[in-house]
């Protein structure tokens, strides 16, 4: 199958679609940037799939950055429209061996990497996502086009024989539907949160690299921003000047969520200056000696991170920043920025465990420990569940008390992380003559005082420990 030219187009960032239709007769239009628009090969529009697309937008999935979730449903079926088109296969007509030898093509499907090496296009798990939305499309087809006897189960004798599988995810059932064409899915890659040696030589390889100035000042910052927040790189690529210069004046930045739906949902998110003191110093410095020497300080886009001739940097971007600092760490795992928001959240539970230990062992607590931490976590994450919360779990743990004590061992640990990270990333600079030592003590003196100040404020003695357990 010819994998030349892509299926889909974005409608534009003033597109409008039909919500509802007033009392006298008015229609009333909802914004709908960003959806995709599918087509044939041949260019002329794929109506059903278009109308799918649309299906899943009015039920809330996201096409936030450049299409989001709708724009992976339709790169997931523009394989089966270009199937179709090359085999002159109606969707209606579409049976078990006409899906099956669908589901072979871009099985079997090979390329050539870089290295020259010659692999398959996807992997099994890649595959399966594929057929899995094919087959919800021809689910939804059936239904919306009256399309009788087209997809089922064994019983109900259809074109398209499925059936009903569970997997269990982290604990809870799903329920999907298979074929009997389908690969074996391969065992799951899992992201493992990043540890510190790797952390550490990602700050000392970039200090090393032969990049400029400010792109090694730029890197370090969104490094030490990921670590701080666990921002998704979509997300901070949106953040700006002023979000990260209020936080550090009142210890919360506020991020939009990019897994928001329906409306704009706000992550409110603790941060310690002696975190966010090396953004700020780039904000200060290296950014603002950019956009005076390119654009002009009147002609500020006004987020965070920008390119050396002042423009908005993209989440790609960032992505790809990453990448090129984990290449120049030669790392023995792969690392991403996501990485980075899952080291956050596991450090969050750990110290929030820690937080609520004593209780657990004396069994005080009205919840187990995991529920009770969890539901904290997703105050703070802004995560999105399919289980109704118990507020009661909430309200436990606050009376407990034990929240404070959570909130102080984890902030203890993030101050001593900014100690070890400040204090390599200065030694390096001074080995490698890339700073003054002026420029370095300043900076040194600026982290001691702050570290001091949130040393002290964190402080707890052994009587203010076992006053909260009480």
């Amino acid at each position: 199958m010819n994998q030349s030219s892509k299926l889909y187009l974005l409608s534009s960032k003033e597109f409008q679609l039909p919500a509802i239709v007033l009392p006298d007769g008015k229609v009333k239009y909802k914004a709908a940037p960003n959806i995709p628009i599918l087509s044939w090969p041949n260019g002329l529009v794929c109506w059903p799939v278009t109308l799918y697309i649309n299906n899943k937008y009015k039920s809330g999935l996201s096409s936030l950055n450049s299409g989001g979730t709708l724009l992976t449903y339709a790169k997931n079926i523009s394989p089966f429209i270009r199937f179709c088109h090359e085999e002159m296969i109606s969707f209606t007509s579409m049976d078990d061996n006409r899906f099956a030898n669908f589901m072979g093509k871009i099985n079997d499907q090979m390329t050539v990497d870089r290295k020259g090496t010659l692999s398959h296009s996807r992997k099994s798990n890649q595959v399966l996502n594929i057929g899995r939305r094919v087959l919800d499309f021809l689910f939804w087809y059936q239904d919306f086009f009256l399309s009788q006897k087209l997809i089922g189960e064994a019983h109900e004798n259809c074109n398209i024989t499925v059936y009903k599988k569970e997997h269990q995810v982290q604990g809870r059932s799903m329920v999907y539907w298979t074929h009997t064409s389908f690969p074996t899915r391969n065992s799951e890659e899992i992201r493992q949160p990043v540890n510190t040696d790797d952390l550490e030589r990602l700050f000392i390889s970039n200090i090393h690299s032969n990049n400029t100035r400010y792109v090694i000042r730029r890197r370090a910052a969104m490094l030490h921003l990921a670590r701080a927040t666990g921002a998704r790189r979509i997300e901070m690529s949106k953040l700006s000047v002023q979000s990260i210069l209020q936080a550090y004046e009142v210890g919360i930045l506020n991020i939009t969520s990019a897994k928001s739906r329906n409306r704009e949902k706000i992550r409110s998110i603790p941060v310690l200056k002696s975190t966010l003191e090396p953004v700020v110093s780039f904000i200060n410095g290296a950014r603002t000696n950019i956009i005076r020497n390119t654009i002009g300080i009147n002609n500020d886009c006004g987020f965070l991170f920008v390119s050396h001739n002042g423009k908005k940097l993209s989440a790609d971007t960032l992505t790809n920043e990453m990448h090129d600092l984990a290449v120049l760490s030669n790392l023995e795992s792969r690392v991403c920025l996501h990485m980075f928001r899952h080291r956050y959240f596991t450090d969050m539970a750990y110290n929030f465990l820690l937080g609520i230990r004593e209780f657990a062992e004396r069994r005080e607590l009205t919840a187990p420990s995991e529920q009770i931490v969890l539901h904290q976590m997703r105050s703070l994450s802004q995560h999105e569940s399919n289980h109704t919360l118990m507020r009661y779990i909430h309200m436990a743990y606050k009376e407990s008390k034990a929240w404070d004590i959570g909130q102080s061992i984890w902030n203890l640990s993030k101050i001593h992380e900014s100690m070890d990270l400040t204090i390599n990333e200065i030694k390096e600079s001074l080995h490698k003559n890339k700073e003054d030592i002026n420029h370095n003590v300043n900076k040194l003196e600026k982290m001691l005082s702050l570290w001091k100040e949130e040393l002290h404020s964190n402080e707890m003695s052994q009587s203010q420990y076992n006053q909260l357990l009480i």
